[in-house]
């Protein structure tokens, strides 16, 4: 971390914070999670994006600056979306948080995700990632780690007045352009903040220059106009990918009393149609199989109050209290080539959140941690037209659950923290389906099925910190309780199709990982391995439908039947490292990799257990970055990659045959979408080559300039479904006042 002293235009100095290694530097005062505790009490390995970085290299989504400033791998069905992947684990097996709120509900899927781009940017304060097993203190789903959302928090204005920002930024690769502006304002008892972005993106040109081990791969030589296949002049040019975003937040802090505070936030977030793109370039017979595939507007509406008592009683020393209501509504739109029916996939989620949380001090050096948190769910899901299967069930849908947790941190001595805890969950899903659903579902489908699961799960840590060394050394336990999307979901997808399995359980990880950092000096240090035993996974298998059919036939297409089942044991192991060496006074060279590996015991027909490749596993990937920083100017160039994978490394569906007659692999439609890869071979490795800069001309004004992928390389990462930006030229003004 570096701080700058420029001087402004009327001979005022300026001061501005510069990030160049976050994840290395949390300082003490650093509070993070939703408990907002000090980032080095916890044995966690934790990085931190803050907006001014976000800033700098001009992410225009959370899911891009996590891609661009952190150590998450993000994959991308379509421009329009972002799904981070932690330690090996995606989807619903990441918690996002945005505020304290947990993000997830029940239709997260197991898949790859677009929610994380609907919190906005521009109104971050920053973004805290939390790696590992967050079960002790989150409760489910937090099983590769936790993406905590903050944004920006109003200050109180003794004085009066108010404050603000404009920013606008424009770049080529997809001709995006986003506007967004702020206002702070408020008194001695009171502050508001109010946010806005505008956000377009047009269709997302690749790069030019291919490598030969894609051939004509990933080009877009034709889409569908109406009904016609229109040759496309430009290749390159990814037609129908583009989509339109627009954010509001408004967030007011109010001082109740001595000590006590109550903080309203209110969230809207709501897109045009988003093209899935990786459906708009699905062939069947060597024809393009959609007209259209849209996400219909992606809408996240957010309501939350929260209560900060820092009063203390005998039971607590600080308390907060979360109330919050999240609407989420997810719609899918299609229509095959040469067909006049439009299908529509209306689905509607609303959820409850209450969270409480308590910190109690029992002696010095000593801290007790204790909370609640109940939530309840609702899914409504509609079709169009009348005769389509929705998808989920078509007569309502929902979960409640809750838990309670337990915590306490003892130092042992100057230099030893021991801290460890337990929590207990519980969670009831329900679902109802209709004697006119496609299907024929038993009688108790009719009138309700019910899944009920519970887990245990406990914390360990003990951290060592001696001047600028630390040590530690975590166990961990994780769980995710199945939702509606696991157990009562109605999809097809690549000719097949899931049907719902009430019988699942949830699914449970043990994690231990060991970590050493230097915090100090002129070359600082990150170094993590960890290992994760997952057990009762949830994963995709061939199944039959009740009435014991492996296949049926709608609207022509033969769809086999998929489901999902308990069924093997997972292990995934890695290590990170991140380094950060300055150079001079106002250079620094910055590098990071990560290397993970992940297996997984798969059942075969005859009743034995291979051991084979675990899905959602990114290849190695990394950067290094040379970072200057020195009066008006600071900047980065940035060498950023991708190993290979091998196909033979990607995820088995379905497996056929004996251990006599030699079993035969099928990897279509697992999650690492091994359709999308050039002619079948696995993921080539790539490389790009990108400058940032930012130059401050005043304490109103700064500019800030981006060129990435400057060689305008093609390449098509790792289970994305749209190829990656060719040459990127950014530009973006910000005016504060």
């Amino acid at each position: 971390m570096i701080l700058l002293c420029v001087t402004g235009g009327a001979g005022a100095q300026v001061q501005e914070q510069v990030t160049l290694d976050s994840s290395i530097l949390l300082e003490s005062a650093t509070v993070i999670g939703r408990r907002d505790e000090p980032a080095t009490a916890l044995p966690y390995q934790i990085e931190l994006v803050r907006n001014a970085e976000r800033r700098r290299v001009q992410s225009l989504t959370t899911a891009d600056a996590l891609a661009s400033l952190s150590g998450v791998y993000v994959q991308k069905s379509q421009l329009g979306g972002g799904s981070p992947v932690l330690r090996g684990f995606e989807a619903n097996r990441v918690l996002l948080v945005v505020d304290g709120v947990r993000m997830n509900n029940a239709i997260y899927r197991s898949g790859h995700l677009q929610n994380a781009i609907t919190v906005d940017p521009n109104a971050l304060d920053r973004i805290e990632v939390i790696y590992g097993a967050g079960a002790l203190a989150y409760g489910s789903d937090a099983i590769g780690g936790v993406v905590h959302f903050r944004t920006r928090r109003p200050d109180y204005r003794p004085d009066g007045g108010s404050a603000g920002y404009l920013q606008t930024n424009y770049s080529t690769a997809a001709h995006a352009a986003n506007l967004a502006g702020g206002l702070d304002y408020g008194s001695t008892r009171w502050a508001a903040t109010t946010q806005y972005a505008l956000t377009r993106f047009g269709d997302l040109r690749a790069g030019g220059y291919r490598p030969d081990s894609y051939g004509d791969f990933g080009l877009r030589t034709e889409y569908v106009r109406g009904d016609e296949v229109v040759t496309n002049s430009n290749p390159q040019r990814q037609l129908g990918s583009g989509y339109a975003q627009y954010n509001l937040l408004q967030k007011v802090r109010y001082r109740v009393g001595k000590q006590l505070e109550l903080t309203a936030n209110l969230q809207f977030s709501t897109t045009g149609n988003v093209p899935r793109y990786d459906a708009l370039i699905e062939r069947r017979n060597g024809q393009l199989r959609w007209a259209r595939w849209d996400y219909g507007p992606q809408t996240r509406a957010l309501a939350s109050l929260r209560l900060d008592d820092r009063r203390g009683t005998g039971l607590y020393d600080v308390a907060s209290y979360l109330l919050s209501y999240q609407y989420v509504e997810e719609d899918r739109i299609q229509r095959r080539l040469g067909s006049s029916i439009l299908e529509e996939s209306l689905v509607d989620v609303g959820s409850w959140n209450l969270q409480i949380d308590y910190a109690k001090g029992l002696q010095p050096g000593t801290d007790l941690r204790y909370g609640f948190d109940l939530r309840t769910e609702r899914v409504d899901a509609t079709a169009s037209p009348p005769t389509e299967p929705t998808r989920y069930p078509s007569q309502g849908s929902g979960l409640a659950g809750g838990g309670a947790y337990l915590e306490l941190s003892h130092s042992l001595g100057t230099y030893w923290q021991l801290r460890g805890g337990l929590r207990y969950s519980y969670q009831r899903l329900t679902a109802t389906f209709d004697a006119d659903d496609p299907v024929a579902w038993p009688a108790d489908y009719l009138t309700g099925i019910v899944n009920p699961s519970s887990a245990v799960t406990g914390a360990v840590g003990l951290q060592y910190r001696r001047d600028e060394h630390g040590l530690r050394v975590l166990l961990a336990q994780g769980f995710r309780a199945p939702n509606v999307d696991d157990f009562a979901k109605f999809r097809e997808q690549s000719g097949r199709i899931q049907i719902p399995n009430p019988d699942l359980r949830a699914e449970r990880s043990n994690t231990l990982e060991l970590g050493y950092t230097r915090t100090a000096g002129p070359l600082r240090l990150v170094l993590t391995a960890y290992g994760t035993l997952l057990q009762d996974a949830i994963i995709r298998r061939a199944g039959t439908l009740p009435d014991g059919r492996t296949a049926f036939v709608s609207r022509g297409d033969t769809l086999f039947v998929d489901t999902n089942v308990n069924a093997e044991r997972a292990w995934v192991y890695g290590v990170d490292a991140v380094a950060t060496w300055n150079i001079a006074p106002t250079w620094e060279l910055r590098g990071e990799a990560h290397w993970l590996r992940g297996r997984r015991w798969q059942a075969t027909p005859d009743g034995r257990e291979l051991t084979l490749p675990q899905d959602h596993i990114p290849p190695a990937y990394g950067r290094l970055g040379v970072h200057y920083a020195s009066g008006r100017w600071s900047g980065e160039v940035r060498l950023a990659a991708q190993l290979r994978k091998q196909f033979e490394d990607y995820a088995v569906n379905e497996i056929t045959g004996t251990a006599s007659t030699g079993y035969t692999f099928d990897r279509t439609g697992s999650a690492d979408n091994p359709e999308l890869t050039p002619f079948g071979t696995g993921s080539p490795a790539w490389w790009t080559v990108s400058l940032y800069g930012t130059y401050t001309l005043s304490d109103r004004w700064s500019v800030q300039l981006k060129g990435e992928n400057l060689t305008d390389r093609f390449y098509w990462p790792y289970a994305g479904g749209i190829g990656a930006a060719g040459i990127d030229v950014g530009a973006g003004v910000t005016w504060r006042w």
